[in-house]
C-alpha cells in the first residue's frame, strides 16, 4: 500500500497480520471466482493463475466520484467538481461537497479532492454555513481544513493527518511482535513537517 504507508510501516503492518494468521499474497490480483450451483463462493482465482479455496470473498474495489451527470455543466478539475472554497460550483446556487468536489486545501495553496467521511461531513458544513450567510448578507471565513484518514483492525488503529510527501522519519516501536507496538512516521517536504 505504496499510497498510504512507508516500507516501515508496511512491514509492521504485514508482519502483524502474519501473526494474527492473515496470509497475505502480494503481485498478483483477482480476477474471477468459481461458484457451486447454490451462488456460494468456493473459489478465488488469481492472474498470476494460482486458485485459492474460499467460503466468503469480501472486495474492497474502493470508487470514483460520479460526475458524468454533471458532464458540460459545471466546470471541472482533477476528477471532481471544480469548487471555491464555500463549496460553489461554476454554476450560480449549486455547491458540491465531499468525495465529488475538488476546492481549493489551504494548507497546500492548491485545487484537490478528499475521499474520505471527515471532510464529507465538514464540507458539507461549510456549504450550508456559507448559503445561510450569503442569505444574511454575512461572509464565512474560508474553508480550512487538514486532511485526516484512519483505520482500525484486529486491536490497533492508524491515524494520518496532512499529506505523505517528502522524507520520512519513522519512530517509536514497529516491531509487529512486541507486546504493545506504538510508533509512527512524519513527512518533511521544503524543511517543514506536512504530514
Amino acid at each position: 500500500m505504496p499510497r498510504l504507508f512507508t516500507s516501515g510501516i508496511a512491514a509492521f503492518y504485514e508482519g502483524y497480520y502474519a501473526n494474527k494468521g492473515v496470509k497475505i499474497i502480494k503481485g498478483t490480483v483477482a480476477v474471477g471466482f468459481t461458484s457451486d450451483s447454490n451462488g456460494e463462493v468456493k473459489e478465488v482465482h488469481l492472474k498470476d493463475g494460482t486458485v485459492l479455496e474460499a467460503d466468503i470473498v469480501v472486495v474492497g474495489v474502493g470508487g470514483r466520484p460520479l460526475t458524468t451527470l454533471f458532464k458540460g455543466q459545471v466546470e471541472e478539475e482533477k476528477g471532481g467538481i471544480k469548487t471555491d472554497t464555500f463549496f460553489k460550483t461554476s454554476v450560480p446556487d449549486v455547491y458540491a461537497v465531499g468525495d465529488v468536489a475538488t476546492f481549493p486545501l489551504k494548507l497546500y495553496n492548491e485545487n484537490r479532492r478528499v475521499e474520505h467521511v471527515d471532510h464529507a461531513r465538514k464540507s458539507a458544513e461549510q456549504a450550508i454555513k456559507a448559503i445561510k450567510a450569503s442569505e444574511e448578507g454575512k461572509t464565512v471565513e474560508v474553508y480550512d481544513y487538514l486532511p485526516f484518514f484512519y483505520s482500525r483492525s484486529f486491536d490497533l488503529s492508524w491515524q494520518f493527518y496532512g499529506d505523505n510527501v517528502g522524507e520520512t522519519v519513522l519512530f517509536g516501536d514497529n516491531n509487529p511482535t512486541s507486546p504493545k507496538p506504538k510508533f509512527g512516521t512524519y513527512w518533511i517536504k521544503d524543511g517543514k513537517v506536512v504530514g
